[in-house]
C-alpha cells in the first residue's frame, strides 16, 4: 500500500458582485483562467448571502447598487465575524475623495475605477490576494506560537509571572498559581507588593521587580523565602528579568522554583552528619544514609541546575518573542525570524529533555497492541512535518501482523524518532517509506547478533523497515550511531541521544534495531520482534 500525497489547497475563491450583467460578464471574463474559483452576485443581499457560505478571500464589489449599495455591504461584512476577513475591492465611477475616504474607513482596501482595465483589474486582484495570504499565514503563525508559550507554561514546574511597568500582574500560569496559595484570577491586576484586605501578595517578590523596573537589571536569588496566601513561607530560586525594546521598560518576567525538597534533603544530610558524630554505634548506619542522602542531592542538584540555568532563561526568552511578535511590524521577514527564535528554543527544551529522559529508568507498561496502529498514529504526528519538507510518504502495512505485548507511549517514541529523523536528513523533497511484514527468519539472516538477542532460524518474526533517500551515514558512522552523545547532525542540532534511547526501547521490548546505508541512497532502519509460533 502506498500513501498518496497530500493534496494541494483549493483555489482561492473571488466573489464579483455588480447589478450589471455585462460587468459581471466582463470581470468574469478577465479573471477566467488565473487559478481562481470565480463566484458571482447580482445584488448586495445576495453577496452577502453568498460571503457568509462561501468565505471567499477577496471581493469586488461595485458601490453603486439599486437596494443595499456597496458601502452597506462592506459594512456588514466587517461587522460579521464570519466575513470581516474579506478582503474587499470598490467598483466604482464615483471620483470623489469623501466617498473613497468612507470606503476606506468601512474596510475596503483598494478601488478600481469605471470603465475598468483588464490589466489593472488583474494586477490589483493579484496583490490584494498576496497580501492577504501572507496575512493569513502571519496570523496563523502567531497562533501557533501563543499555543506553544501557553504549552510550555502549563507544562513548567516552576512558577511563571508577568509584569506591567507599574508591577501589576499580567499573566501567571498555574504553577505560580498553586505555590503562591492564591488562584489565576485573583493575581492578575494585582501588584504583587499590595496589601489586598490585610493580606501582602508576595511582598518580597514585589519589592525586587520594582527594582528591576527601575533599573532595567536582572536579578536572581538562590535561597530567598517567600510568603503564600496562609502566611507560611517556602524556599526558592527566582530570576527576574526586564522585557521592553530600544531601552523602554515594560514590564518583567518571574520565574521562580521551589526548592523545599532540597532544603528538606539538605536538612536531612546535617542531622545524619550530627548523628554520625554523636552515635560511634550507628555509624555504618548512618554512612549508608549519608552515601544515599548524598546521591539524591547530586541528582537534586543537577535537576535544580538544568531547570535554573537553561528552562529558567528558554522561558524567558519565549516570552520575550512573544512580547517581540505583537510589537513588530508584521512582515513575512520578522514572522521568519521569530519563527527561526521560536524553533532555537524549541530545540533547546528538547536537548534538555532528552538527556532527562536518557537517565531516567523506563518501566513497561504492557499492553495487547497492533503494531501498524502504532505506526499510523506515530505517522499522523509527524504528518505535518512531512508537508513542510515536501516528503512524500510510501506506507506498506502488512495486515496479517498479530497483535504484541507493546508499551504503545514506548513504540510511539521510537517510531518517531525515527521518522523525524528521516525527515531531517532529508531536509526536503524526499521519499520515506514506512513497511512492516510478517515473515519467517531465513537462516541466513541469523548472525551471531541476533541469536544473543535470542532469535532464531525459521521462527515468525515481524520486520519493521523505515527507509529515506537522504545522503545516509557517515564512513565509520553505522557503528557508533546507538552510542551515547554521537550525531551525524551538524553541531548544535543533535544530542545523540535520540537512537541509543530508542535502541535501548527495542531491547526492553526484546527485540533488534539495525541502521544501514542504502545502495540508492539514503539509510534504512530495520526492526525485529518475535511473533507467536503459528503466526503464520
Amino acid at each position: 500500500m502506498t500513501q498518496s500525497p497530500a493534496s494541494s489547497p483549493p483555489p482561492e475563491q473571488v466573489l464579483l458582485v455588480d447589478d450589471n450583467a455585462t460587468n459581471l460578464q466582463m470581470l468574469f471574463h478577465t479573471l477566467k483562467g488565473r487559478g481562481y474559483k470565480l463566484l458571482i452576485a447580482g445584488s448586495g443581499e445576495q453577496a452577502l448571502s453568498i460571503a457568509q457560505k462561501a468565505h471567499p478571500a477577496l471581493m469586488l464589489l461595485d458601490i453603486m447598487m439599486p437596494g443595499m449599495d456597496g458601502f452597506k455591504v462592506c459594512e456588514r461584512l466587517k461587522n460579521d465575524p464570519q466575513t470581516r476577513d474579506v478582503t474587499v475591492i470598490f467598483l466604482s465611477a464615483l471620483t470623489d475623495t469623501d466617498d473613497k475616504v468612507r470606503g476606506f474607513r468601512l474596510g475596503a482596501v483598494d478601488f478600481v475605477s469605471k470603465p475598468f482595465q483588464a490589466g489593472e483589474v488583474t494586477a490589483r486582484v493579484d496583490t490584494h490576494l498576496k497580501i492577504h495570504r501572507l496575512e493569513q499565514n502571519l496570523a496563523r503563525r502567531n497562533r501557533e506560537l501563543e499555543l506553544l508559550r501557553d504549552q510550555i507554561l502549563r507544562a513548567m514546574r516552576e512558577g511563571v509571572f508577568g509584569v506591567d511597568g507599574a508591577g501589576r500582574v499580567i499573566f501567571v500560569n498555574h504553577a505560580a498559581a498553586q505555590m503562591s496559595g492564591w488562584t489565576e484570577g485573583e493575581l492578575v491586576g494585582r501588584i504583587l507588593d499590595e496589601a489586598h484586605n490585610g493580606d501582602h501578595l508576595l511582598p518580597l517578590l514585589g519589592a525586587e521587580v520594582r527594582k528591576t523596573l527601575t533599573d532595567a537589571r536582572m536579578r536572581s536569588g538562590e535561597q530567598a523565602r517567600f510568603q503564600s496566601r496562609d502566611g507560611s513561607t517556602f524556599p526558592v530560586e527566582y530570576s527576574i528579568a526586564p522585557t521592553g525594546a530600544e531601552g523602554e521598560i515594560t514590564g518583567a518576567v518571574v520565574v521562580f522554583k521551589d526548592i523545599s525538597e532540597r532544603a528538606r534533603a539538605q536538612a536531612e544530610l546535617k542531622r545524619i552528619h550530627e548523628a554520625l558524630l554523636n552515635s560511634h554505634q550507628d555509624l555504618q548506619e548512618a554512612q549508608m544514609r549519608l552515601i544515599q542522602a548524598a546521591k539524591l542531592e547530586s541528582v537534586g542538584r543537577l535537576a535544580a541546575g538544568v531547570a535554573h540555568e537553561v528552562k529558567n532563561p528558554l522561558a524567558v526568552i519565549q516570552l520575550g518573542l512573544d512580547y517581540l511578535s505583537n510589537s513588530l511590524p508584521e512582515d513575512a521577514v520578522t514572522a521568519g525570524v521569530l519563527t527561526d527564535m521560536a524553533d532555537a528554543v524549541t530545540r533547546a527544551d528538547t536537548v534538555i529533555m532528552g538527556l532527562l529522559d536518557f537517565s531516567r529508568e523506563h518501566r513497561l507498561e504492557l499492553k495487547e497492541t497492533g503494531l501498524n496502529e502504532v505506526i499510523r498514529d506515530s505517522l499522523q504526528l509527524v504528518q505535518h512535518e512531512l508537508t513542510q519538507h515536501n516528503i512524500r510518504l510510501e506506507l506498506d502495512l502488512d495486515d496479517c501482523i498479530p497483535r504484541l505485548g507493546l508499551d504503545p507511549n514506548r513504540m510511539q517514541q521510537v517510531f518517531i524518532n525515527l521518522f523525524m529523523n528521516a525527515v531531517h536528513a532529508i531536509e526536503k523533497d524526499g521519499v520515506l517509506r514506512v513497511e512492516s511484514r510478517l515473515e519467517t527468519l531465513e537462516p541466513g539472516n541469523l548472525d551471531k547478533h541476533l541469536e544473543s538477542e535470542g532469535f532464531q532460524a525459521d521462527k515468525p518474526v515481524i520486520r519493521v523497515n523505515v527507509e529515506d533517500t537522504a545522503c545516509g551515514i557517515e564512513s565509520g558512522g553505522e557503528d557508533k550511531v546507538f552510542d551515547p552523545f554521537f550525531t551525524t547532525k551538524p553541531t548544535g542540532e543533535g544530542t545523540g541521544l535520540g537512537l541509543s534511547v530508542t535502541q535501548n526501547i527495542i531491547k526492553l521490548h526484546r527485540g533488534s534495531i539495525r541502521i544501514r546505508n542504502r545502495e540508492a541512497g539514503g539509510a534504512a532502519v530495520t526492526i525485529l520482534f518475535k511473533a507467536a509460533a503459528g503466526s503464520r
